[in-house]
């Protein structure tokens, strides 16, 4: 008898420790979600730059099983894949403030202020996403609000391809596709329905991403400034080329994670694009001698650029680690980790 109630308290103890560890586990996306997102939505009070107090953060009912240390813990040493902090804090008075470093897109709470009450906007929200058949939105001219439908069904993981044509709309400048599973009628959809388009997200849109697609997408959609094409690596070094044929007027240019990249195309596309002003090649191999060139050329140029470093001594005008690192320049990147619990 006493060792089968040994038995029975050693299950009972291994249980609880797993279900600890399921807790610690899920602390990451809950943090992620609560202050890149939630902080308006759960209630809490943001200063103009993000920070929220921690002993507001920590009164949450999404952080209620986690002690005060463990919050701090994984504010302090979560890192994104480049080794970038994920997360900023502070000291003011005595308390501690903490915000996410990037990706902050704060959602609008969705009740009246003090009160569990729907807002008139919430409601007619959820109204038209239930029922979105039923509506022609082609001639809507609210861009924030069609945006925060594609966002709000990102997230809710119920965007299907049909919403997302009836949300593809002409009022639309800024487009974030990633995360969305997508296909050549879709891609016919984006530039034929949003003319205007002037931002666009492909990360992680590599299985579909091709040269040729990329050829028909900047061929329909020359206004564009801003593209993200990271980790889109179907594309090959001709990518290079036709960015700078077809969109003069580009800016932002993420496209870290491509394999194909050479130094002498990324030379090439710098020197040749006048009004590029942000670059992001990250991953891109170079000798010191290859780096110092870039780094030499982008500084010259006024232009800023993302790349590994070649060795210890930095060069000044290059920028490495930071939130813009991290981010898309549109705010419209969505980090791998940052979906809700």
């Amino acid at each position: 008898m006493l060792v089968k109630m040994e038995a029975h308290g050693y299950k009972q103890k291994h249980y609880r420790r797993s279900e600890e560890e399921l807790a610690l586990m899920r602390l990451p996306k809950r943090l992620a979600y609560i202050l890149r997102y939630g902080v308006l939505k759960e209630g809490l009070q943001a200063d103009e730059n993000g920070f929220v107090n921690l002993d507001c953060l920590l009164q949450l009912e999404l952080l209620q099983d986690y002690t005060r240390q463990q919050v701090l813990g994984e504010i302090v040493s979560s890192l994104g894949y480049r080794a970038a902090h994920r997360y900023n804090w502070c000291d003011r008075d005595g308390q501690m403030f903490v915000r996410a470093s990037y990706l902050r897109n704060f959602e609008k709470s969705p009740y009246h202020g003090g009160t569990k009450i729907y807002t008139l906007f919430e409601c007619a929200m959820t109204q038209v996403l239930d029922h979105l058949d039923d509506y022609d939105l082609q001639d809507f001219p609210d861009e924030y609000i069609i945006t925060t439908m594609i966002h709000r069904l990102k997230r809710q993981k119920k965007l299907s391809l049909k919403s997302l044509k009836t949300l593809l709309t002409p009022t639309l400048t800024h487009l974030d596709l990633e995360g969305i599973y997508l296909t050549n009628n879709i891609f016919r959809a984006v530039w034929t329905q949003c003319p205007h388009l002037v931002a666009v997200s492909l990360k992680n849109c590599g299985y579909i991403v091709t040269d040729t697609v990329l050829v028909q997408l900047t061929k329909n959609l020359p206004k564009l400034q801003i593209l993200n094409l990271n980790r889109c690596n179907h594309l090959t070094v001709k990518c290079l080329t036709i960015l700078s044929r077809h969109l003069p007027h580009l800016q932002v240019l993420h496209i870290c994670g491509v394999p194909s990249l050479t130094y002498e195309a990324v030379l090439h596309f710098m020197m040749s694009s006048n009004q590029l002003k942000f670059l992001d090649v990250y991953y891109l191999r170079t000798s010191l001698e290859e780096y110092q060139t870039l780094t030499t050329v982008a500084k010259d140029q006024g232009l800023q650029v993302v790349i590994r470093q070649a060795s210890h001594n930095r060069p000044p005008g290059l920028t490495e680690d930071n939130d813009q690192a991290e981010s898309n320049s549109d705010g419209e990147d969505v980090d791998e980790d940052s979906e809700e619990d």
